[in-house]
């Protein structure tokens, strides 16, 4: 039923009353991944708006939304708390079935922070379900090879109409590569990376791809396992769309966070 529902989900924003703060086709990815999915606890954060935590509770699972502008919050019968992921998540641990992090990593200051906390409050066998700009495809690569920059610039003037609020910006750039050190330090299992939407502009660079894969292809496994081609030309990243979503489930009797904090 859900699935039917979500169908057209890019055209029925104005049907819910609950705007977007990003692109229509990850909400309905990630919204399409927990349908399929058992009833549980989920952390929503940061929930923005409120659309995935709404739709979250209308599925029958018991959502805790938390937002840095916890003001923004449109979801009346939905209560969201104050949370800074650079900081720390007031909730013990192993306490969430889910976490869901929509669009959120990229902003923050410190995303190795916010991965740990997301990682202990999730139960073990838990999934984390995390969205972000795909740096990694093969128009961004283009892109920062004639510009030399990952995401759009930013400027004091930017800083200051955006209320002088860091989290406004895309402040952590993660790669592939990245990204897979901070969910494996953290004892999250990466089982699925899914692309948001096709981007067909994209296959213009196919014979490009094509000479990459070739010549990764010839390399020694030592220069394989080295420079990550296991990740770096996995179809969904580097023809991935504008975003990845990435399903991770944290290990079963996995010791505390690798990263040496106090």
């Amino acid at each position: 039923m859900w699935r039917v529902i979500m169908t057209s989900i890019d055209h029925a924003y104005d049907h819910t009353g609950i705007t977007p703060k990003g692109r229509g086709s990850v909400y309905k990815t990630v919204i399409e991944w927990f349908s399929e999915n058992k009833r549980g606890k989920v952390l929503d954060a940061p929930a923005g708006f409120g659309l995935v935590s709404m739709f979250l509770k209308k599925m029958g699972f018991e959502v805790t939304c938390g937002e840095i502008e916890p003001e923004i919050f449109q979801v009346k019968d939905l209560k969201c708390i104050y949370v800074d992921l650079n900081r720390k998540i007031d909730a013990e641990n192993d306490t969430f079935d889910y976490v869901c992090c929509v669009d959120g990593l990229e902003h923050m200051t410190d995303p190795y922070r916010a991965v740990e906390e997301f990682s202990r409050v999730l139960k073990p066998g838990g999934y984390g379900i995390f969205t972000l700009p795909n740096y990694s495809n093969i128009e961004k690569r283009f892109k920062f090879f004639w510009f030399g920059y990952l995401t759009h610039p930013a400027d004091v003037e930017k800083f200051r109409n955006a209320g002088s609020n860091l989290f406004n910006f895309h402040n952590s750039p993660l790669t592939i590569t990245l990204l897979d050190l901070i969910f494996s330090i953290n004892g999250l299992e990466v089982e699925k990376i899914m692309r948001n939407a096709l981007k067909k502009r994209q296959y213009l660079f196919l014979p490009v791809v094509w000479l990459i894969k070739l010549i990764a292809l010839m390399a020694s496994e030592e220069k394989k396992k080295k420079y990550r081609f296991d990740l770096t030309l996995k179809d969904e990243v580097i023809f991935g769309g504008n975003n990845l979503v990435f399903i991770t489930r944290k290990r079963k009797g996995s010791s505390p966070p690798m990263t040496n904090r106090e």
